[in-house]
Parts: structure tokens; C-alpha cells; sequence
């Protein structure tokens, strides 16, 4: 599993990155902020909470890549693949991880247009 020492900034729903990382490749760099794993609430139960530990470094790369991916060279479905693949990682059980994939897939909204 893959940690982050990150703070929660419960005024803003979100968490900030405190220390610069990279994971497979994709630098993330330290005072970025993102939402955790965007899952529908009925479904929190079953797949976890969008701050669910396993969820967490998965859903932070996955938003990092929906600002910047285009610029780092990742198309939306890279980045939908890579975020499958850290799910896996993280010890996410594979029919979980291919919902959450598939949610993505359907209703993910990156901040810019992909290629």
C-alpha cells in the first residue's frame, strides 16, 4: 500500500499533499489539493469513502492527472488505467477497483480536454 503524509482541510473538503512525491513517474508536487475518490455516498458503504486510506493515493494521481495529464503527456484513458492500476496496487479487490474504473470511465470529468 502507498502512503502520503498529507493534511485534511475540513473547511474545503479536500486534503493538501505536504511533501512532493512521485508515483509511477507523475511527480506530484507538495501544497497540491484534491477531493479523494469521487464515489456516489449510496455506494460508500460498499466501495469506501472518498478519504478511504486505499483510495487515497489512487484518487490523489488520478486528479492530479485530470488538471496536468495533457500537459505530462497522458490522455484520459491513461489516466483512468493508471488510477485502475494504483487501486490494484493499494489493495483495492479487483471487482471494486473495475467499478470504480468504470465510473470513471463514464462519468469522469477532467479540468481540461483530453486528446
Amino acid at each position: 500500500m502507498f502512503y502520503i503524509d498529507c493534511t485534511p482541510l475540513p473547511l474545503e473538503d479536500m486534503y493538501q499533499l505536504n511533501k512532493s512525491i512521485i508515483i509511477e513517474g507523475v511527480l506530484i508536487p507538495e501544497s497540491f489539493k484534491w477531493n479523494g475518490a469521487s464515489i456516489p455516498p449510496m455506494l460508500w458503504a460498499i466501495l469506501g469513502s472518498p478519504f478511504s486510506p486505499k483510495l487515497m493515493v489512487p484518487s490523489l494521481v488520478h486528479d492530479y492527472l485530470y488538471i496536468h495529464g495533457k500537459i505530462l503527456g497522458f490522455t484520459r484513458k491513461q489516466a483512468d488505467k493508471l488510477f485502475r492500476k494504483l487501486l490494484l496496487a493499494n489493495g483495492v479487490p479487483e471487482e471494486d477497483a473495475e467499478t470504480i474504473y468504470l465510473g470513471v470511465r463514464v462519468g469522469g470529468k477532467p479540468h481540461f480536454n483530453y486528446a
